[in-house]
């Protein structure tokens, strides 16, 4: 039986994870719910969805609905998936999982009482590349890795509301530096072999807007491994988004980071080894469906696990802490 899917909210992050599902081998559209019944009934059209409700409750009482997906605005997230979890539903929500460490614990604790898968979605993780990241570092083809470099940051001329208020988790670092934050903590990861890694050390400086939202944001890691990470993101400057890993044997760049729009999409994404004789190997990795339907798979294969591997409730909590303290050294 297909694992039936209910989203939480119809926006246009909701439409990509429908288009994903509809794509999928183990999941099915059941169900959707917005904070009107006509923007709901119109998302259920667009994708063929057989139910619309015009609120979260209804969804939640669907006794057809095995898991949800909540794409809501990030102060939301807490609350609806704790009342997901208690509902008896397994969540799949949107990253950041919460605005913070101590709300990321609530949540979890709350999939822990009802028994229910919980993840945090960054689905990049389950790219391949990023696994073969994963192997290439651990097989020490790039030596001993010293430094990671990370860049997410667009340039949105007219921002949402979600992006400029300081009550809506607004800010570079929520919306896209936690992608930067959960690359350095992996690139630890397997240079160590530990799990869940913390920073040893976090800085950084933003440019804040008169508000205090971080519009644009550097951060600096000391990882486990005596790794330093770079981080830049923002919504209000257009920057290189890539990856860098430094060992001192060779270094691997990625141009187009599978998180990035035009990687999400099936097809081929690549990598580049260059080691420090000069010489280039070209990596290439091969995906079959989009990124978001292999999430929806992924998270069918894992529910008897509860948490998804390669995003596991400690990783959540480890990356939660790690926003927590950049947050508070660029003072947004």
């Amino acid at each position: 039986m297909k694992l039936r899917w209910g989203l939480l909210a119809a926006g246009t992050i909701a439409a990509e994870f429908a288009k994903g599902v509809l794509e999928s081998d183990l999941c099915e559209l059941t169900a959707v719910a917005a904070r009107s019944a006509e923007r709901a009934s119109a998302f259920a059209e667009r994708f063929d969805i057989g139910k619309s409700y015009g609120t979260y409750e209804e969804l939640l009482a669907d006794d057809e609905v095995d898991a949800v997906y909540i794409s809501t605005p990030h102060p939301m997230h807490a609350e609806w998936a704790i009342k997901a979890a208690d509902a008896g539903k397994h969540v799949l929500c949107e990253k950041p999982l919460t605005l913070t460490y101590a709300d990321t614990e609530r949540v979890i604790e709350a999939a822990q009482r009802n028994d229910v898968f919980l993840m945090e979605a960054f689905m990049y993780r389950i790219h391949p590349q990023m696994r073969q990241l994963r192997e290439l570092i651990e097989s020490g083809a790039l030596g001993e890795v010293r430094a990671v470099d990370v860049t997410f940051s667009y340039a949105s001329t007219e921002a949402p509301e979600r992006l400029t208020d300081r009550a809506l988790g607004g800010g570079g670092i929520l919306d896209v530096g936690c992608y930067c934050t959960s690359l350095a903590r992996l690139v630890s990861e397997a240079a160590t072999g530990l799990e869940a890694v913390e920073p040893i050390e976090v800085s950084g400086m933003a440019r804040l807007a008169p508000n205090g939202v971080d519009e644009v944001a550097m951060g600096l890691l000391r990882l486990p491994g005596d790794i330093l990470a770079q981080l830049s993101c923002g919504f209000r400057l257009a920057q290189d988004d890539h990856i860098r890993v430094y060992g001192d044997e060779a270094q691997l760049y990625i141009a187009r980071p599978p998180w990035i729009h035009g990687m999400r999409p099936a097809g081929v994404s690549k990598m580049v080894l260059t080691r420090s004789n000069g010489q280039t190997e070209h990596i290439k990795a091969q995906t079959e469906k989009g990124l978001y339907a292999a999430e929806a798979d992924y998270v069918a294969a894992h529910i008897a696990d509860r948490q998804g591997p390669e995003v596991s409730w400690q990783e959540s909590l480890a990356n939660a802490r790690t926003l927590d303290r950049w947050l508070a050294a660029v003072g947004g």
